[in-house]
Protein backbone atom coordinates (compact mmCIF):
# COMPACT_ATOMS: atom_id res chain seq x y z
CA UNK A 1 0.00 0.00 0.00
CA UNK A 2 3.11 2.55 0.96
CA UNK A 3 4.14 1.84 -2.66
CA UNK A 4 0.69 2.90 -3.89
CA UNK A 5 1.30 6.13 -2.84
CA UNK A 6 4.96 6.94 -3.36
CA UNK A 7 3.23 6.11 -6.79
CA UNK A 8 0.90 9.14 -6.32
CA UNK A 9 3.44 11.11 -4.52
CA UNK A 10 5.63 10.46 -8.31
CA UNK A 11 3.09 11.64 -10.52
CA UNK A 12 2.40 14.65 -8.73
CA UNK A 13 5.80 15.74 -8.05
CA UNK A 14 7.21 14.34 -11.15
CA UNK A 15 4.75 14.19 -13.81
CA UNK A 16 1.84 16.98 -13.84
CA UNK A 17 2.58 20.64 -14.00
CA UNK A 18 3.29 22.79 -11.37
CA UNK A 19 0.19 24.62 -9.72
CA UNK A 20 0.33 26.70 -7.21
CA UNK A 21 -2.74 28.77 -5.60
CA UNK A 22 -2.03 32.39 -5.19
CA UNK A 23 -3.22 33.36 -1.72
CA UNK A 24 -2.45 35.98 0.43
CA UNK A 25 -1.36 32.99 3.03
CA UNK A 26 1.69 32.94 4.87
CA UNK A 27 4.20 29.87 3.17
CA UNK A 28 5.52 29.29 7.08
CA UNK A 29 2.40 27.89 7.97
CA UNK A 30 4.59 24.75 9.71
CA UNK A 31 4.86 25.66 12.92
CA UNK A 32 1.00 26.09 13.48
CA UNK A 33 0.65 23.05 12.02
CA UNK A 34 3.57 21.66 14.59
CA UNK A 35 1.88 23.02 17.26
CA UNK A 36 -1.64 22.34 16.43
CA UNK A 37 -0.95 18.53 16.53
CA UNK A 38 1.02 18.71 19.99
CA UNK A 39 -2.35 20.50 21.46
CA UNK A 40 -4.85 18.57 20.20
CA UNK A 41 -2.75 15.53 21.85
CA UNK A 42 -2.06 17.37 24.83
CA UNK A 43 -5.60 18.17 25.19
CA UNK A 44 -6.87 14.26 24.46
CA UNK A 45 -4.05 13.31 26.58
CA UNK A 46 -4.67 15.32 29.92
CA UNK A 47 -7.66 14.83 30.01
CA UNK A 48 -7.36 11.00 30.26
CA UNK A 49 -4.97 11.63 32.64
CA UNK A 50 -6.84 13.46 34.83
CA UNK A 51 -9.43 10.97 34.24
CA UNK A 52 -7.43 7.89 34.52
CA UNK A 53 -8.24 6.45 31.14
CA UNK A 54 -5.35 5.42 29.27
CA UNK A 55 -4.86 1.77 28.06
CA UNK A 56 -2.35 0.13 26.42
CA UNK A 57 -1.21 1.03 22.86
CA UNK A 58 -2.87 -1.73 20.08
CA UNK A 59 -0.31 -1.29 17.65
CA UNK A 60 3.20 -2.66 17.86
CA UNK A 61 5.47 -0.33 20.04
CA UNK A 62 8.67 -1.93 19.80
CA UNK A 63 11.17 0.01 17.33
CA UNK A 64 10.29 -1.87 14.54
CA UNK A 65 6.70 -1.41 14.87
CA UNK A 66 7.45 2.33 15.04
CA UNK A 67 9.73 2.01 11.88
CA UNK A 68 6.98 0.37 10.04
CA UNK A 69 4.11 2.69 11.63
CA UNK A 70 6.45 5.98 10.13
CA UNK A 71 6.86 4.18 6.75
CA UNK A 72 3.08 2.96 6.30
CA UNK A 73 1.84 6.51 7.76
CA UNK A 74 3.85 9.23 5.89
CA UNK A 75 3.41 8.06 2.55
CA UNK A 76 -0.34 8.10 2.46
CA UNK A 77 -0.34 11.41 4.41
CA UNK A 78 1.78 13.16 2.04
CA UNK A 79 -0.24 11.92 -0.71
CA UNK A 80 -3.73 12.45 0.47
CA UNK A 81 -2.66 16.46 1.65
CA UNK A 82 -0.15 16.51 -2.27
CA UNK A 83 -3.98 15.74 -3.69
CA UNK A 84 -5.46 18.19 -1.99
CA UNK A 85 -3.24 20.76 -2.51
CA UNK A 86 -3.33 19.95 -6.73
CA UNK A 87 -6.98 20.08 -6.27
CA UNK A 88 -7.60 23.28 -5.28
CA UNK A 89 -4.54 24.85 -7.32
CA UNK A 90 -6.60 23.39 -10.11
CA UNK A 91 -9.66 24.64 -9.32
CA UNK A 92 -8.76 27.96 -8.26
CA UNK A 93 -6.43 28.14 -11.63
CA UNK A 94 -9.54 26.83 -13.76
CA UNK A 95 -12.83 27.16 -12.30
CA UNK A 96 -15.29 30.47 -11.77
CA UNK A 97 -16.07 30.06 -8.41
CA UNK A 98 -13.17 29.02 -6.67
CA UNK A 99 -13.88 28.88 -3.35
CA UNK A 100 -17.14 26.67 -4.14
CA UNK A 101 -14.98 24.65 -5.60
CA UNK A 102 -12.55 24.24 -2.64
CA UNK A 103 -15.47 23.62 -0.23
CA UNK A 104 -17.02 21.10 -2.23
CA UNK A 105 -13.28 19.19 -2.77
CA UNK A 106 -13.23 19.24 0.97
CA UNK A 107 -16.35 17.31 1.34
CA UNK A 108 -15.51 15.08 -1.35
CA UNK A 109 -12.29 14.30 1.28
CA UNK A 110 -14.39 14.20 4.26
CA UNK A 111 -16.45 11.47 2.38
CA UNK A 112 -13.61 9.75 1.50
CA UNK A 113 -13.06 9.34 5.36
CA UNK A 114 -16.09 8.17 6.29
CA UNK A 115 -16.67 4.76 6.82
CA UNK A 116 -20.27 4.37 5.16
CA UNK A 117 -20.14 0.48 6.13
CA UNK A 118 -20.06 1.17 9.58
CA UNK A 119 -22.38 3.87 9.72
CA UNK A 120 -25.27 1.48 8.12
CA UNK A 121 -24.73 -0.83 10.30
CA UNK A 122 -26.30 1.41 13.02
CA UNK A 123 -29.53 -0.31 14.52
CA UNK A 124 -30.73 2.67 16.68
CA UNK A 125 -30.91 6.47 16.51
CA UNK A 126 -28.80 6.30 19.82
CA UNK A 127 -25.62 4.30 17.75
CA UNK A 128 -25.96 6.82 14.67
CA UNK A 129 -25.99 9.97 16.75
CA UNK A 130 -22.67 8.05 18.64
CA UNK A 131 -21.09 7.08 15.76
CA UNK A 132 -21.91 10.93 13.94
CA UNK A 133 -20.18 12.58 17.20
CA UNK A 134 -17.26 10.28 17.81
CA UNK A 135 -16.63 10.04 14.44
CA UNK A 136 -18.22 11.80 11.52
CA UNK A 137 -17.80 15.37 13.18
CA UNK A 138 -14.40 15.25 13.99
CA UNK A 139 -13.78 14.06 10.07
CA UNK A 140 -15.75 17.05 8.63
CA UNK A 141 -14.09 19.21 11.25
CA UNK A 142 -10.51 17.65 10.96
CA UNK A 143 -10.90 17.98 7.15
CA UNK A 144 -11.75 22.02 7.26
CA UNK A 145 -8.69 22.57 9.50
CA UNK A 146 -6.59 20.43 6.61
CA UNK A 147 -8.09 22.16 4.03
CA UNK A 148 -7.15 25.70 5.95
CA UNK A 149 -3.37 24.73 6.43
CA UNK A 150 -3.33 23.54 2.89
CA UNK A 151 -4.93 26.66 1.22
CA UNK A 152 -3.02 29.00 2.86
CA UNK A 153 0.21 27.33 3.66
CA UNK A 154 0.96 24.32 0.92
CA UNK A 155 0.93 20.77 1.87
CA UNK A 156 4.05 20.61 4.88
CA UNK A 157 1.81 22.40 7.38
CA UNK A 158 -1.18 20.01 6.98
CA UNK A 159 1.34 16.80 6.76
CA UNK A 160 2.99 17.97 9.94
CA UNK A 161 -0.30 18.46 12.05
CA UNK A 162 -2.09 15.49 11.36
CA UNK A 163 1.49 13.46 11.02
CA UNK A 164 2.11 14.13 14.52
CA UNK A 165 -1.13 13.44 15.96
CA UNK A 166 -0.93 9.74 14.20
CA UNK A 167 2.20 9.21 15.08
CA UNK A 168 1.34 9.61 18.39
CA UNK A 169 -1.73 7.22 18.04
CA UNK A 170 0.42 4.61 16.58
CA UNK A 171 3.82 4.56 18.54
CA UNK A 172 2.75 6.11 21.77
CA UNK A 173 3.21 3.03 24.33
CA UNK A 174 0.06 4.36 25.89
CA UNK A 175 -3.29 6.15 24.78
CA UNK A 176 -6.24 8.09 26.12
CA UNK A 177 -8.88 5.45 26.28
CA UNK A 178 -11.81 7.98 26.51
CA UNK A 179 -15.42 8.12 26.21
CA UNK A 180 -17.28 8.44 22.60
CA UNK A 181 -18.09 12.09 24.04
CA UNK A 182 -15.30 13.19 25.28
CA UNK A 183 -13.60 12.25 22.16
CA UNK A 184 -16.01 13.65 20.18
CA UNK A 185 -16.15 16.94 22.14
CA UNK A 186 -12.44 17.71 21.22
CA UNK A 187 -12.00 16.39 18.04
CA UNK A 188 -14.87 18.55 16.97
CA UNK A 189 -14.04 21.68 19.06
CA UNK A 190 -9.92 22.03 18.73
CA UNK A 191 -9.83 22.38 14.63
CA UNK A 192 -12.51 24.37 14.59
CA UNK A 193 -11.08 27.24 16.78
CA UNK A 194 -7.55 26.52 15.69
CA UNK A 195 -8.55 27.00 12.45
CA UNK A 196 -10.31 30.08 13.24
CA UNK A 197 -7.00 31.25 14.89
CA UNK A 198 -5.12 30.17 11.57
CA UNK A 199 -6.68 32.57 9.55
CA UNK A 200 -7.00 35.53 11.63
CA UNK A 201 -2.90 34.80 11.75
CA UNK A 202 -3.09 34.76 7.69
CA UNK A 203 -4.49 38.13 7.30
CA UNK A 204 -2.70 40.03 10.38
CA UNK A 205 0.05 41.96 9.12
CA UNK A 206 2.78 43.38 10.83
CA UNK A 207 1.32 46.58 11.04
CA UNK A 208 -1.13 45.46 13.26
CA UNK A 209 0.70 43.70 16.15
CA UNK A 210 -1.93 45.05 18.61
CA UNK A 211 -4.51 43.33 17.18
CA UNK A 212 -2.42 40.46 17.18
CA UNK A 213 -2.05 40.32 20.60
CA UNK A 214 -5.93 40.68 20.91
CA UNK A 215 -6.58 37.77 18.74
CA UNK A 216 -4.10 35.61 20.42
CA UNK A 217 -5.50 36.43 23.59
CA UNK A 218 -9.37 35.50 22.07
CA UNK A 219 -8.40 32.33 20.66
CA UNK A 220 -6.33 31.38 24.00
CA UNK A 221 -9.29 32.17 26.13
CA UNK A 222 -11.49 30.18 24.08
CA UNK A 223 -9.08 27.21 23.48
CA UNK A 224 -9.17 27.21 27.60
CA UNK A 225 -13.19 27.78 27.89
CA UNK A 226 -13.07 24.98 25.42
CA UNK A 227 -11.12 22.64 27.52
CA UNK A 228 -12.31 23.71 30.60
CA UNK A 229 -15.62 23.01 29.39
CA UNK A 230 -14.77 19.27 28.50
CA UNK A 231 -13.10 18.66 32.20
CA UNK A 232 -16.05 20.16 33.70
CA UNK A 233 -18.17 17.76 31.91
CA UNK A 234 -16.20 14.73 32.43
CA UNK A 235 -15.75 15.38 36.39
CA UNK A 236 -11.89 16.70 36.57
CA UNK A 237 -13.17 19.79 39.09
CA UNK A 238 -15.03 19.36 42.24
CA UNK A 239 -18.36 20.49 40.89
CA UNK A 240 -19.63 18.25 37.94
CA UNK A 241 -22.80 17.70 35.73
CA UNK A 242 -24.96 14.59 35.45
CA UNK A 243 -28.36 14.38 33.35
CA UNK A 244 -30.95 12.84 35.23
CA UNK A 245 -32.62 10.01 33.12
CA UNK A 246 -35.90 8.96 35.51
CA UNK A 247 -38.91 10.32 36.95
CA UNK A 248 -37.79 9.03 39.95
CA UNK A 249 -37.12 12.41 41.86
CA UNK A 250 -40.48 14.48 40.04
CA UNK A 251 -41.31 17.23 40.80
CA UNK A 252 -38.23 18.08 42.14
CA UNK A 253 -35.77 17.06 39.48
CA UNK A 254 -37.95 16.22 35.96
CA UNK A 255 -36.30 13.90 33.22
CA UNK A 256 -33.80 16.02 31.35
CA UNK A 257 -32.95 18.28 33.88
CA UNK A 258 -29.11 18.32 34.74
CA UNK A 259 -28.09 18.26 38.61
CA UNK A 260 -24.48 19.92 39.57
CA UNK A 261 -22.88 17.23 41.80
CA UNK A 262 -19.59 18.63 44.73
CA UNK A 263 -17.75 15.67 44.70
CA UNK A 264 -17.11 13.65 48.09
CA UNK A 265 -13.52 12.93 47.86
CA UNK A 266 -12.67 11.86 51.67
CA UNK A 267 -14.11 9.89 54.63
CA UNK A 268 -14.58 13.19 56.69
CA UNK A 269 -17.27 14.52 54.30
CA UNK A 270 -19.37 11.15 54.25
CA UNK A 271 -19.52 11.65 58.15
CA UNK A 272 -21.44 15.08 57.75
CA UNK A 273 -23.88 13.76 55.06
CA UNK A 274 -27.46 13.97 56.63
CA UNK A 275 -31.36 13.09 56.28
CA UNK A 276 -32.94 15.03 54.05
CA UNK A 277 -29.41 15.70 51.31
CA UNK A 278 -29.80 14.74 48.02
CA UNK A 279 -26.46 12.42 46.96
CA UNK A 280 -24.99 10.81 43.55
CA UNK A 281 -23.70 7.12 43.77
CA UNK A 282 -22.83 4.67 41.43
CA UNK A 283 -24.92 1.32 41.53
CA UNK A 284 -23.04 -1.49 39.13
CA UNK A 285 -22.05 0.88 36.22
CA UNK A 286 -25.25 3.06 36.67
CA UNK A 287 -25.49 6.60 38.39
CA UNK A 288 -28.64 6.89 40.91
CA UNK A 289 -29.52 10.12 42.16
CA UNK A 290 -32.16 9.99 45.34
CA UNK A 291 -32.76 11.53 48.62
CA UNK A 292 -31.25 10.09 51.97
CA UNK A 293 -33.85 9.11 54.25
CA UNK A 294 -31.84 7.64 57.32
CA UNK A 295 -28.38 7.45 57.94
CA UNK A 296 -27.43 4.03 59.49
CA UNK A 297 -24.25 2.56 61.55
CA UNK A 298 -23.67 -0.59 63.53
CA UNK A 299 -22.19 -1.69 65.61
CA UNK A 300 -18.74 -0.85 64.52
CA UNK A 301 -19.86 2.33 63.94
CA UNK A 302 -19.74 1.66 60.10
CA UNK A 303 -21.73 4.39 58.08
CA UNK A 304 -24.67 3.54 55.26
CA UNK A 305 -27.40 5.46 54.28
CA UNK A 306 -30.66 3.57 53.22
CA UNK A 307 -32.67 6.12 49.99
CA UNK A 308 -35.80 6.75 48.12
CA UNK A 309 -36.79 8.47 44.95
CA UNK A 310 -39.37 11.64 45.60
CA UNK A 311 -40.93 9.79 43.31
CA UNK A 312 -40.62 6.40 44.49
CA UNK A 313 -43.23 4.81 46.73
CA UNK A 314 -40.87 2.75 48.79
CA UNK A 315 -36.95 3.32 49.35
CA UNK A 316 -34.51 1.62 47.81
CA UNK A 317 -33.92 -1.90 48.68
CA UNK A 318 -29.91 -1.89 48.78
CA UNK A 319 -27.94 0.50 51.09
CA UNK A 320 -25.89 2.68 49.61
CA UNK A 321 -22.08 2.35 51.16
CA UNK A 322 -19.41 4.87 51.79
CA UNK A 323 -17.62 3.86 48.66
CA UNK A 324 -19.86 4.13 46.46
CA UNK A 325 -21.18 7.86 47.44
CA UNK A 326 -20.17 10.26 44.58
CA UNK A 327 -21.36 13.81 45.31
CA UNK A 328 -24.06 16.11 47.11
CA UNK A 329 -26.41 17.64 44.97
CA UNK A 330 -26.36 21.82 45.14
CA UNK A 331 -28.10 22.82 42.01
CA UNK A 332 -30.68 21.74 39.46
CA UNK A 333 -30.62 22.82 35.98
CA UNK A 334 -34.20 22.73 34.55
CA UNK A 335 -33.99 20.63 31.00
CA UNK A 336 -30.91 21.25 29.62
CA UNK A 337 -29.89 17.72 29.55
CA UNK A 338 -32.66 16.54 27.76
CA UNK A 339 -30.62 15.93 24.35
CA UNK A 340 -28.98 13.58 26.31
CA UNK A 341 -32.26 11.50 26.63
CA UNK A 342 -32.09 10.52 23.17
CA UNK A 343 -29.02 9.36 23.27
CA UNK A 344 -29.19 7.39 26.38
CA UNK A 345 -31.53 4.10 27.17
CA UNK A 346 -33.93 4.77 30.62
CA UNK A 347 -34.59 1.40 30.79
CA UNK A 348 -31.26 0.33 32.69
CA UNK A 349 -32.17 0.58 36.30
CA UNK A 350 -30.06 -1.19 38.54
CA UNK A 351 -31.58 -4.36 40.66
CA UNK A 352 -33.09 -2.89 43.73
CA UNK A 353 -33.99 0.28 42.47
CA UNK A 354 -37.53 1.63 42.43
CA UNK A 355 -37.98 3.81 39.99
CA UNK A 356 -41.71 3.83 39.35
CA UNK A 357 -44.24 4.19 42.15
Amino acid sequence: MSAYWCVIIGIIFFILPWLYIPTKGDKYLVGYGFSGGIIFIALQFVTAVMMKKLAASPYDTSLFGIMMNIITIFPQILAREMVRQYSFAGAYKTLRYKRVAIVAITVIFCLIEINFGSLLTTKTVKDLSIYTIQTVAPIITRNILMSVLVFYGGVLPSVVYIGIIQLFEKCFPVLPALSWLIEGSIGIAFPVIYGTFVVDHVFAGSSHEITDRKSDIKYLVSLLLATAFVWFNVGVFPVYPSVILTGSMEPLIMPGDVVLVQKIEKEEQINTLTVGEIISFKRGNITITHRIKKVLKDKAGNISFETKGDNNSAADENKVEPNDVKGIVIKVVPKIGLPALILREQDKIPEGVVDKK
